[in-house]
């Protein structure tokens, strides 16, 4: 197992609940929100051109649309927006099954459909995917749904519930979306399993809440590379940049006591990484 440390951010953005960070190849910019404080931001390399803007409500995840524009997960349900137009029209109003339960994190499929889970109560929660205008609970039951990607190659699919800090796997059959086999993939020793993404070596890489860390995860769910964090709570991880080799890695300061928030002046920020490897495109919603 390596080690790599991280001590300072790449942009001080001071988020509550930064999530969802997403590398949009056709802008080659990184997007991601403030879920709490109903924040997009969006970061361009090229030439360090950071924009934000306010939705009004909280937002789950963000992912993109076929039309050029992003879909949005937000209390209210699925908007479509554009950050060029100002477009911000309602897609599809959701009422969550439990009044506590809010949409959480989201990715879209490699065939182009919106997979996103809620959180709430113990058991109250799903993991729904869209198509066609049409939700369709996939895995019922949770508590946290989280972080999620497709191992094409293997034929599995990964999904987080963060309630029971584990990642589970499952068997999946990618046209039908028919999941089998639940296991139990991998849960640490200390801190709960996040948001994660896949690599183009078929790798798992995870953020791991309350553990000052993210970790790379080879398919036998052995723990390849350890990113020693300075914020006790970093939440999501994307590859981007030209040639998705970097690794992206929000953070949040929510929940943390003043003591807590003192000695973690980077938590809430957006850090960056060179891990060595590369990702893959982030797919884009055909709905």
């Amino acid at each position: 197992m390596r080690t790599i440390e991280i001590n300072k951010p790449l942009l001080s953005c001071q988020d509550t609940l930064g999530e969802s960070p997403l590398w949009d190849h056709r802008r080659k910019s990184l997007f991601w929100v403030d879920i709490d404080n109903g924040l997009i931001h969006s970061y361009k390399p090229s030439s360090h051109k950071i924009d934000l803007w306010s939705m009004g409500e909280k937002i789950g995840c963000v992912v993109m649309h076929s039309d050029g524009g992003f879909l949005l997960a937000t209390e209210s349900g699925l908007r479509l927006w554009d950050p060029e137009s100002a477009l911000n029209n309602e897609f599809l109003p959701v009422k969550q099954l439990h009044p506590q339960n809010l949409f959480n994190d989201g990715k879209v499929d490699p065939l182009g459909r919106f997979w996103l889970g809620s959180k709430g109560p113990k058991g109250n929660s799903n993991l729904w995917m869209l198509q066609d205008y049409l939700m369709e609970i996939k895995i019922s039951d949770l508590w946290i749904s989280n972080g999620l990607d497709w191992a094409v190659n293997s034929g599995f699919f990964y999904h987080t519930d963060s309630g029971d800090k584990v990642i589970y796997r499952y068997d999946i059959e990618l046209e039908t979306t028919r999941l089998s086999n639940r296991t139990a993939f991998f849960k640490p020793e200390i801190g709960t399993p996040d948001g994660l993404t896949m690599d183009n070596d078929g790798n798992i890489w995870t953020a791991i809440w309350d553990g000052w860390q993210v970790l790379q995860l080879n398919p036998a769910g052995e723990i390849l590379t350890k990113i020693k964090m300075p914020v006790q709570r970093p939440t999501s991880v994307a590859f981007g940049g030209e040639d998705i080799e970097i690794l992206f890695i929000t953070s949040a300061s929510e929940g943390l006591s003043p003591s807590e928030r003192f000695a973690q002046p980077f938590a809430g920020d957006l850090f960056t990484i060179e891990p060595g490897v590369s990702g893959l495109k982030a797919n884009i919603a055909k709905i």
